[in-house]
């Protein structure tokens, strides 16, 4: 891109913004075409290639350096510029410094433009629209509100994310039963929560016959000519109810939030029958959806959604829905082995609809819903009956017998819909589950040594702690990466703390006093825990097995690189001072010569 496809700053900031996303996009594909650790092989093949790629790091960081020290001028610091990559690695705390500054001031610039002086009632502000380009022409929109007051608060059920008690099960009157509401727990030891109330009835299901005919797939309504009805009061849910009366398959889909919450909550849910869209706000109706499982475990009704694993746990989890006769339509796309699964590849395969995902990462706890973002949310379930119709016809016509592919397909539609919610349970002592400090240890690529590894368990675990009680995501308490940073640096006072951070997260400026405490005690701890390095000694390009305890009772292995150590005896002597100047000194006198070459011997 030339200078001249820039629109200017000052004049066109928003078209600039775009300009400057396609650029970092395009930029941050082409640096992750090749691997990292591929990329010495590819300058060995081809001496080009290497020397771009050096032309190309001198250019990036002299322009580093130019913007490093504008900013520094900025911000009334001096900063040295940096030489190669390892000034980069050994003084990248200066950046940091610079951008803390930075920061700082649009932060207190922000604040005067607003007049954030006089304290304000919270309110939620009008949506924010940032867009950003990709490939082809889809774009990203993340669109965001700057006070969105917290939906939790309101919800009636309270907000249980204790590591000791279980998932308190929703479900209190059980329709379309075959057997009664189990309200006893398992015999496990320690009971996390009661049993799938629908087990029986979805093992048990005896599938409607048109199931498995071929029928001529019956064609949506123009969607370009038709609404969604917006379903917000208790009222407008019983009048959607009567609607649902008598149909024989629903479309269902759902819009989910989980970065100010630590187990999320379902913002939306999309169903549509044959006739009409419906686009249900679940925050406000969040207690009284229970009614639809009237409708959801009826086994006459056919439910069908796309890649419906984490539906199935949020309807659980929320509302207390179950689904019974539930259709997938991921698994046909598997089952017909086409080259794609997503629900856009459907939507353009069968209707000829360019699935709009613009809108994939925007707020869904804003409101009022923007237009634009309704239209979105009853895409994903407007086609979907139809695209049901043709999926079903192809397995009916390519089954060997009695719709055997369509039974396949039900099978794995049944083992997702058998799926059961339960709280995370977080395990400090050996750091097991999806998010343990193990599984993200593991993909460390650097090695700890026994005081970072204890900062590394006690800042997990107090990230795990505060997100929990403050009902946040770990990515909103401390992110991965602001983790890491603290656990290499190791800082034991709360500048320290904020210092590593950038930008400092909330609950981290917040506790930063608490959390220098905590690497202090950490750090404290792993010096007087009996230590046992294990080196296996190989080449210098192999890895090694260091195994670290940092207590009595658990010990860590990680994989780490292993540098060569020749261990040669030395002799003592050396170290003596005078006899070392004596040989010195004898040396140089068999090695002088009389007489030189140029001058003779009137040296």
């Amino acid at each position: 891109m030339t200078s001249r496809e820039y629109p200017n700053p000052v004049k066109d900031f928003k078209g600039f913004q775009e300009s400057l996303y396609k650029s970092l996009i395009a930029a941050t594909a082409a640096a992750n075409s090749i691997p990292v650790e591929e990329v010495g092989f590819y300058r060995s093949l081809d001496r080009d290639f290497a020397k771009d790629l050096d032309h190309a790091g001198s250019s990036a960081l002299a322009i580093g350096n130019s913007l490093l020290q504008q900013c520094a001028n900025d911000t009334g610091i001096e900063v040295l510029n940096f030489e190669d990559v390892d000034d980069v690695i050994q003084r990248y705390g200066m950046t940091t410094d610079v951008c803390d500054g930075l920061l700082e001031k649009a932060d207190l610039c922000l604040d005067q433009m607003r007049g954030k002086g006089f304290q304000e009632s919270m309110k939620q502000d009008a949506p924010e629209v940032t867009q950003i380009a990709t490939k082809d022409k889809l774009e990203y929109k993340f669109l965001h509100a700057n006070n969105v007051v917290r939906p939790q608060i309101h919800f009636k059920d309270a907000v249980d994310n204790s590591n000791s008690t279980p998932f308190e099960r929703k479900i209190k009157y059980k329709p379309h039963a075959l057997v009664p509401l189990d309200f006893t727990a398992s015999n496990d030891e320690i009971p996390r929560s009661l049993p799938h109330p629908y087990v029986h009835e979805i093992t048990h299901i005896e599938y409607p016959q048109r199931m498995f005919e071929t029928v001529e797939p019956e064609m949506y309504k123009p969607y370009d000519t038709t609404s969604p009805t917006w379903v917000d009061t208790e009222e407008k849910l019983l009048e959607m109810m009567k609607h649902l009366e008598g149909v024989e398959e629903i479309a269902v889909d759902l819009e989910h939030h989980n970065y100010r919450s630590f187990q999320g909550f379902t913002c939306l849910m999309q169903l549509s029958t044959r006739d009409e869209d419906f686009v249900i706000d679940t925050l406000e109706l969040r207690d009284k959806l229970w009614m639809l499982n009237e409708y959801f475990a009826d086994p006459n009704i056919v439910k069908v959604l796309h890649g419906a694993d984490s539906d199935i746990i949020w309807l659980q989890r929320d509302f207390g829905l179950y689904i019974v006769n539930l259709f997938d339509t991921y698994f046909p796309t598997k089952v017909l082995e086409f080259p794609h699964h997503s629900l856009a590849y459907l939507l353009k395969k069968y209707c000829n609809f360019d699935a709009d995902k613009k809108y994939q990462l925007a707020d869904w706890r804003i409101r009022p819903l923007p237009v634009e973002m309704l239209e979105y949310a009853r895409s994903d379930t407007h086609f979907l009956l139809y695209i049901y119709d043709c999926l079903r016809n192809e397995l009916v016509n390519k089954s060997t017998t009695d719709g055997n592919l369509v039974r396949v397909c039900l099978q794995r539609s049944n083992e997702v819909a058998l799926q059961k919610y339960d709280k995370e349970i977080y395990d400090a002592a050996n750091g097991t589950g999806p998010g343990g400090w193990k599984n993200m240890l593991s993909k460390w690529k650097y090695a700890m040594n026994p005081q970072q590894l204890a900062a590394f368990k006690a800042l997990h675990s107090w990230r795990d702690h505060t997100a929990r009680e403050e009902d946040e995501s770990w990515r909103y308490v401390l992110p991965n990466h602001m983790l890491f940073a603290l656990v290499e640096r190791m800082p034991v006072d709360s500048s320290g703390v904020i210092g590593c951070c950038n930008p400092c997260p909330t609950l981290v400026r917040m506790n930063a006093q608490a959390i220098a405490f905590d690497i202090q005690k950490a750090k404290r701890e792993a010096l007087q825990a009996p230590k046992e390095d294990v080196f296996k000694e190989e080449d210098t390009s192999k890895s090694e097995t260091i195994t670290v305890s940092t207590s009595g009772s658990s010990t860590t292995k990680m994989q780490v690189q292993s540098i060569k150590r020749s261990n040669s005896s030395v002799d003592p002597a050396l170290f003596d001072l005078k006899k070392a100047k004596k040989l010195r000194t004898e040396t140089a006198a068999k090695l002088e010569k009389k007489s030189s070459d140029l001058f003779g011997s009137c040296l």
